[in-house]
């Protein structure tokens, strides 16, 4: 028996098997390599009480806060992975503020078919709130893989998640996914709740307010903050038949040099919860005029109709503040119990925002004057430090307001005279000029 020989196979097989487990012990390293999942810091949406992560290993780039997208009414928070000749992995997190109507799976079915997605398999994550997910192939030479999930959170919003990659493995994939799911926190904050309660009670008091006389006209002259004219806004209100109802109609007019013109018309019942609403929108900057409609259809959802865009729909869960009567709910919100309230607005091309209104110190306001008696913040929780102060006077009578919006300088608004207004603009000022709708 040649003895070398034997031992001579038995290290050449133990080297083998060595080679081979260490082998194993890489690939299981870069499967857990793969797997792991570097998140970042929660990241807040302010108003809401969510918080949720992200990937921030090397590689990956996101955008530094929560950003609206008008067309989706929602806000959402995007992150990306590159590597050159590999392809890239994106995730996105969207809150949505009103979730169309359809159970998840039939939401995320509908997604599927939006991207040309075949769906391959449902799952479920978390308990409390649990999120339903998919996970999808994109046909194409490099098979697209996407993970899209949905979680519904209170007053009919909800939170979606998507994972998508030409380069991940499925377990990889919903490696990501686990762990942004586990990221996330929330708390709905009693300021929604409240902010409900309030709109209840506007709407009563709208409603009360039919058997009384309507409220008179507004006329503001809108100046930078270095005090030169930049425009006017002017309200009248009234009561008119429409559909056989006696619904507050309330009429609109304003007008910025080198801004725009804005003429809108809006008639609403309050004891029926709806409202028709028609506005004409131009500018410098484009040719012909943009014309919004938005009115119910027979189920009570609200169909948002240009001659410039697709139509909008908003499913009838909840009321929709109309944007020009925020004031009056301003003034609903001085004389309730309320502090701190957050209400869904829509504004007239149709874009849906919630909006924070606390009761701030007239001390504390941006504009000062001896005759403010109160003050209603009110925060556009789409856009960070965009808001509007109002200031009223000891009769709740609106004296004017402060204007921060993005992109722009601050702006007063003062109240002033039909008859000023007349003064200062005249040609560009019709007080009696208003949008024509076939009723």
């Amino acid at each position: 028996m040649d003895t070398e020989k034997i031992k001579r196979y038995s290290l050449v097989e133990v080297a083998l098997l060595m080679i081979f487990m260490l082998g194993l012990l890489i690939a299981g390293l870069i499967v857990k390599l793969r797997a792991r999942v570097i998140l970042s810091d929660p990241i807040a949406l302010p108003g809401f009480g969510l918080s949720v992560s992200i990937p921030s290993g090397p590689g990956w780039e996101r955008t530094p806060a929560w950003q609206y997208e008008d067309a989706e009414n929602s806000m959402t928070l995007i992150g990306q992975f590159r590597r050159p000749g590999r392809g890239q992995t994106e995730v996105r997190w969207r809150f949505v503020f009103s979730t169309p109507a359809g159970s998840e799976r039939e939401l995320l079915e509908r997604q599927a078919q939006r991207i040309g997605a075949v769906i391959q398999s449902f799952g479920r994550m978390g308990q409390d709130c649990p999120l339903i997910y998919a996970r999808m192939l994109i046909p194409s030479a490099a098979q697209d893989e996407v993970y899209m999930g949905m979680m519904r959170l209170d007053a009919n919003r909800s939170l979606e998640l998507l994972v998508s990659s030409s380069e991940i493995g499925g377990i990889h994939g919903e490696s990501v996914l686990r762990s942004m799911v586990g990221s996330i926190q929330y708390r709905p904050g009693q300021e929604a709740a409240d902010g409900r309660a309030l709109m209840d009670e506007f709407l009563q008091t709208q409603a009360n307010r039919l058997r009384r006389p309507p409220l008179p006209d507004e006329a503001f002259l809108i100046k930078d903050a270095v005090g030169k004219n930049r425009g006017y806004y002017y309200a009248r209100r009234s009561f008119s038949g429409y559909n056989g109802r006696r619904p507050y109609r309330v009429s609109v007019r304003q007008f910025e040099y080198n801004v725009l013109e804005f003429e809108s018309e809006l008639w609403f019942d309050p004891i029926e919860k709806d409202y028709r609403w028609e506005t004409d929108l131009s500018n410098p900057r484009m040719e012909g005029t943009v014309v919004y409609e938005i009115v119910p259809d027979e189920s009570g959802t609200l169909l948002v109709t240009c001659n410039a865009k697709e139509i909008k729909t908003f499913s009838p869960d909840r009321f929709f503040l109309p944007e020009p009567l925020l004031t009056e709910l301003a003034r609903v919100f001085l004389q309730s119990n309320h502090s701190s309230v957050i209400v869904d607005v829509l504004a007239a091309r149709g874009q849906l925002v919630p909006v924070h209104l606390t009761k701030l110190p007239p001390e504390k306001a941006k504009a000062k004057s001896e005759a403010v008696e109160s003050v209603v913040r009110i925060n556009f929780l789409c856009h960070p430090d965009s808001y509007e102060e109002l200031l009223f006077d000891r009769s709740q009578n609106l004296l004017g307001k402060f204007e921060q919006q993005p992109g722009r300088r601050p702006r007063l608004w003062d109240a002033v005279s039909t008859e000023s207004l007349q003064q200062i603009f005249k040609e560009d000022f019709d007080e009696n000029e208003t949008v024509t709708v076939a009723l």
